[in-house]
């Protein structure tokens, strides 16, 4: 991992010299804008409208618009000499309980790793937090911007997360149609069984999950280079008919019940129906489409 940002903790009267690494990459296939006439890669220029000409990127500066039109020029030493604590130090603010965060503030990820020297503080401090069961809040500058943010353990590592100010956060009061869900009844027997749906189709949150979208793309991407045809997925039948809530959560409730054994081929008729995937006599497969690409 290439270090980002070089500065130190800010821990009571001990400083933690540690060095930031991003925790997360992007594995989703990117594509290039090409001229629709020729195929060719579309070039996007810096371009200035009074000087009629492209502007080379050391040419760009920073400008703050006070008034339309007028411009108040910054720096990068303008900016390196802000009389910020949070420039060159990650400053804890305080500790709290790791629950009491709401995930809808947590925004980006990073690995803390131990600077020069720093080992045995950096050690300390995440065996405290360990034991204690608390993340810390604090504060950090780099990018132009102060951000608030979030220190916690993750296994042998600290992990800083970059999260939104509680005023970025947008009220749940402005969410469309969510004033008259207070006034929506449900009865206990549609809780109950919504409840033990959950509890059927839980489990633990593990490393095998993957972008369904990313490998479809992929595999047309390959057929189209390779000029072969690519299987479409058989479109699921459309219902216009209003299913009662009770019936869903109890069709569910089955189909959870016997799905490890849904992809047997000799599952029979009356099985799918209790499954809830069948409701008639038995149909033949539909065969999947092919089409070339």
């Amino acid at each position: 991992m290439r270090s980002m940002w070089k500065g130190s903790i800010s821990f009571g009267l001990v400083n933690i010299p540690v060095s930031l690494y991003k925790a997360t990459e992007d594995h989703k296939t990117s594509f290039r804008s090409l001229h629709e006439k020729c195929k060719h890669p579309i070039q996007y220029k810096k371009w200035c409208p009074v000087c009629d000409r492209e502007v080379g990127s050391k040419e760009v500066i920073r400008g703050y618009e006070y008034a339309p039109g007028n411009y108040v020029i910054i720096t990068d030493d303008d900016i390196n000499e802000l009389p910020l604590p949070t420039l060159r130090t990650i400053e804890i603010l305080h500790f709290t309980d790791k629950d009491s965060i709401d995930p809808v503030y947590y925004e980006k990820s990073y690995y803390l790793g131990p600077g020069e020297y720093g080992g045995k503080p950096y050690k300390l401090l995440h065996e405290a937090m360990n034991r204690t069961g608390k993340v810390a809040v604090a504060k950090v500058a780099f990018r132009t911007s102060e951000h608030l943010a979030v220190i916690r353990v993750h296994k042998d590592c600290l992990l800083l997360n970059i999260i939104h100010y509680p005023a970025e956060v947008r009220a749940v009061e402005g969410v469309p149609g969510i004033e008259g869900i207070a006034a929506t009844e449900v009865s206990e027997a549609e809780l109950e069984m919504a409840t033990k749906l959950i509890e059927e189709i839980s489990k633990n949150f593990g490393d095998d999950y993957k972008s369904n979208y990313e490998e479809a793309l992929k595999e047309l991407i390959q057929a189209k280079i390779q000029n072969k045809e690519i299987e479409e997925p058989d479109v699921a039948p459309r219902t216009d008919n209003v299913v009662d809530l009770m019936e869903a959560l109890q069709r569910s409730l089955n189909a959870s019940k016997v799905a490890p054994t849904m992809t047997d081929p000799g599952m029979g008729t009356e099985a799918r129906r209790a499954a809830g995937t069948e409701t008639g006599p038995a149909a033949p497969p539909t065969p999947r489409r092919r089409r070339k690409v």
